[in-house]
């Protein structure tokens, strides 16, 4: 049966993200992305474990739509397996999906709003006028390139015009681009087209001035996907036992609009070499299955019936973005004004090794070490005590002014998110922590909301607070 002139378009680029609300909120008020519903039933249990090839895989996943039509962005918080963290020194040359190019329709706006949001271009703006490019790094470490100019102009009418964002690229960083070129030209129905969408120059833009690379674009639908082989630098290999529920770029998918079509895409890819995860799985009108490459790369291979089901599965802007599922629905916070100079106060709170003192548990022990110090990103801390044990990591710092972190392991909380805040205030500091989660027993979630509610009031003011202070004095 021939093949030939079924040639998907891209209709998915995949993230697995620390903190879903968060990692969504950066889209949606940085680059204007509209929420589009999402799902949690489909993407747990052993259905998801298979297709995905990760065991007992549990998973909540939130989707996004910009300007493209038939186009999402989906973003993973995975429950289970724990997402490894990307490292502090991860370069869009390593192996792996590394960057996704937009197209927004006002470049200033958009880098004021990032701004306001924390995030600067790496590099200052490249371009004339209207021509203009930046790469910033969103809040799970993924290189995001804005363009001034639209490198695949629409015809008009053709997109959603309620977003003033596009995508149109997505990057793999291979380290063999024939194979690479093979394995897509089998997914994509046709092979690279002659489109340059970057030149040497731009890889100042991501802080790889000087690289050389060859490359490749494909064409799919209206987006690029650009195939770079790096070959100085050369980028490192996946991480040891690296999965693609892993921080970062997950995957991309090609999608279809019938059965028949899917199986002709999936029989091809599989005649190139690829292996899927498990079989196609088939389910009310659509489909999937993930494929993976020789060199590790999965691409998920989709088709689902045009109508309702674009609105039921996030193709379509969400009528009511609280009707998505709500992963970490419980939220406990509280503040303390402390005696004590912000200096004085970073101090306690970023040395695990005394948390013992103020916390609420009875030890605290620093089990790994961060990345890059002993209580930095990527450290974990077993706590023990009354409240029971909990197996922590630390997933994000700016000194003097923030501490995020996750449980990893441990108690009856799920999806399980803080956030430290320091700031100056009344001639003192001011700490203001917050926790989102959701419960393993939804029926006690509230009760176990409240008993979270007081374990932080009481650690604030009974705990932190006056040990700070003691602190302070005696210095």
């Amino acid at each position: 049966m021939s093949t030939e002139n079924v040639c998907p378009s891209l209709a998915q680029i995949a993230f697995s993200v620390v903190d879903l609300r968060r990692t969504e909120a950066w889209f949606v008020e940085g680059l204007g992305f509209l929420p589009a519903g999402g799902n949690t039933l489909l993407m747990s249990g052993p259905i998801a474990g298979r297709v995905q090839g990760l065991p007992r895989a549990a998973s909540c996943a939130w989707w996004l739509v910009g300007r493209n039509a038939w186009f999402q962005i989906e973003l993973f918080q995975f429950r289970r397996p724990v997402s490894k963290l990307m490292p502090p020194d991860y370069r869009p040359c390593d192996t792996g999906y590394t960057r996704m190019g937009v197209h927004v329709n006002d470049f200033d706006m958009t880098l004021a709003k990032l701004a306001r949001l924390g995030t600067e271009p790496m590099t200052p703006p490249m371009g004339e006028p209207g021509q203009r490019r930046a790469c910033v790094r969103n809040p799970d470490g993924v290189y995001i390139e804005l363009m001034e100019h639209d490198p695949l102009p629409q015809a008009a009418g053709s997109e959603r015009e309620t977003s003033p964002v596009a995508v149109r690229s997505v990057t793999m960083s291979t380290p063999d681009l024939e194979a690479s070129v093979a394995y897509l030209t089998a997914v994509n129905g046709k092979g690279p087209e002659d489109i340059q969408l970057h030149t040497a120059e731009h890889e100042t833009l991501w802080n790889l001035s000087g690289a050389s690379c060859k490359r490749a674009v494909f064409r799919s639908g209206d987006i690029l996907v650009e195939l770079v082989q790096y070959l100085d630098p050369i980028g490192k290999p996946w991480p040891p036992g690296y999965r693609i529920c892993d921080q970062g770029l997950l995957n991309i998918a090609y999608g279809l609009r019938n059965k028949a079509d899917h199986r002709r895409v999936y029989d091809r890819t599989l005649s190139s070499g690829a292996q899927g995860n498990w079989r196609p799985f088939h389910f009310d009108n659509a489909g999937i299955v993930y494929m993976s490459d020789a060199l590790g790369f999965s691409v998920e291979i989709l088709w689902m019936k045009p109508g309702r089901k674009d609105v039921q599965y996030g193709f379509e802007p969400a009528k009511d973005r609280d009707q998505r599922p709500q992963h970490d629905k419980l939220l406990v916070s509280g503040s303390v004004i402390i005696n004590a100079p912000v200096e004085r106060v970073w101090q306690v709170l970023v040395d695990q090794g005394s948390m013992s003192h103020w916390i609420g548990f009875d030890t605290v022990n620093r089990t790994k070490n961060g990345f890059d110090s002993p209580d930095g990103v990527g450290s974990e801390r077993l706590m023990t005590g009354k409240p029971g044990w909990v197996l922590e990591q630390i997933t994000g710092i700016e000194s003097g002014r923030y501490i995020r972190y996750r449980v990893i392991e441990g108690g009856p909380l799920r999806h399980h998110n803080g956030e430290i805040q320091l700031d100056t205030a009344d001639g003192g500091s001011e700490v203001r922590w917050s926790i989102r989660f959701g419960c393993n027993y939804p029926l006690i979630g509230g009760l176990l909301r409240m008993y979270m509610q007081n374990m932080l009031d009481q650690m604030l003011n009974e705990g932190l607070a006056p040990y700070c202070e003691q602190d302070s004095a005696a210095a």
